[in-house]
């Protein structure tokens, strides 16, 4: 059977695109935990290159994860707006996603794990600006690297608190974007294949002059190398009525990815490559999981609450390996994940109509009355 017969009988993107149709809360938990993974050989040894799979990947686990993370997310925030239309409701649904369950992380790591692992007394901790520094500089994004007094300052990963999180602005930053790219029309069907065109050649070139080493990256850097998956998540819904998806492809798409390591088309090769795999893992139904993943969205509890659980653990147990530490931290965190989105993240976008249309209402009111 050749390639093009396989396209043929293959389901486009746009046939799945339905959670009880695709598997992408299986493949988001599933990145998650490898984030975890990736992140106790980096909490353990104080380095990402202590990762088996680095040197031959060329990026940790983690940053691989993290990538599939942003081109999902493309896909499906795309389809959040361009099915609501609606700049209040599209950011509404995403601070919903977001905020709520950071809030409770960042003050619990701050105010009820932190004065437990601190070297400063109770007294001291609570005191200190730092403290306060924290919470602020985490939950506005400016940075998710910002210490808290006398925190694992001994860890083989000293002082950092939560590394996950520092790529949240970044997903925010893409989020903004898309909402002011929506409303200027990017899902017009009208415009889809002048979009289309746009929005491909960004893709294809906004990484090519990227610096080699990524420890070179600043904002704007890292934002050019998150554009190129997020986006390339968006271009495919685009493109989704003409998306097919097969598993003959993968093999093509791996040597090219194989092929551009190393070259100024490195980062387009892993999107192609990464981000068509992904789909094509999302047709299969995974057992039980995918239900079990559509009514439990656990991947962004195990996201932001596994790095201070892990750092925790390893203040504990300083001599612990990277696999007890990734069994451990796993068991500890996917309860916290459940918890998270059954009492925190699920509520509180239970409230997106009721937000949406208090907004609304309160924009009214305030313009001014004419006539």
């Amino acid at each position: 059977m050749t390639i093009h017969t396989h396209l043929a009988n293959s389901p486009r993107l746009a046939d799945i695109l339905s959670p009880d149709r695709n598997s992408f809360g299986v493949l988001r938990f599933a990145m998650a935990t490898l984030v975890l993974v990736s992140h106790s050989y980096l909490y353990a040894a104080g380095t990402s290159v202590a990762e088996p799979l680095q040197p031959w990947l060329g990026r940790s686990l983690g940053e691989c994860a993290v990538r599939v993370f942003f081109i999902l997310s493309g896909v499906m925030v795309a389809q959040s707006f361009d099915r609501s239309r609606s700049i209040v409701d599209f950011t509404v649904a995403r601070g919903l996603r977001i905020f709520p369950a950071l809030i409770v992380c960042v003050l619990a790591v701050a105010f009820v794990l932190g004065p437990f692992v601190s070297t400063l007394p109770a007294g001291a901790y609570f005191k200190s600006t730092e403290l306060y520094g924290y919470v602020v500089k985490t939950l506005t994004l400016a940075t998710g690297s910002a210490p808290l007094p006398g925190v694992f300052e001994t860890n083989a990963y000293a002082d950092y608190v939560n590394s996950s999180l520092w790529t949240l602005k970044y997903e925010v930053a893409c989020y903004v974007a898309l909402g002011l790219l929506g409303v200027a029309g990017l899902f017009d069907e009208k415009l889809r294949w002048f979009a289309a065109a746009g929005l491909g050649a960004i893709v294809a070139t906004v990484s090519l002059s990227l610096p080699a080493n990524p420890d070179d990256y600043g904002f704007t850097q890292n934002l050019r190398y998150f554009v190129v998956y997020f986006y390339g998540g968006v271009l495919a819904y685009l493109l989704r009525d003409y998306l097919r998806i097969s598993g003959a492809l993968l093999l093509p798409l791996f040597l090219m990815f194989v092929a551009s390591v190393q070259t100024s088309f490195a980062e387009v090769g892993a999107m192609l490559f990464l981000g068509y795999g992904a789909l094509w893992a999302a047709t299969k139904t995974w057992g039980p999981l995918r239900g079990l993943c559509n009514r439990t969205d656990a991947s962004f509890g195990i996201y932001i609450f596994a790095g201070p659980v892990q750092q925790a653990l390893l203040w504990l147990f300083p001599a612990i390996s990277p696999v007890v530490l990734t069994l451990v931290a796993f068991a500890i965190v996917l309860p916290l994940a459940i918890a998270s989105w059954r009492f925190v993240e699920k509520p509180s976008l239970q409230l997106r109509p009721v937000v949406t249309n208090w907004i609304r209402t309160a924009g009214r009111r305030a313009l001014p009355i004419s006539g």
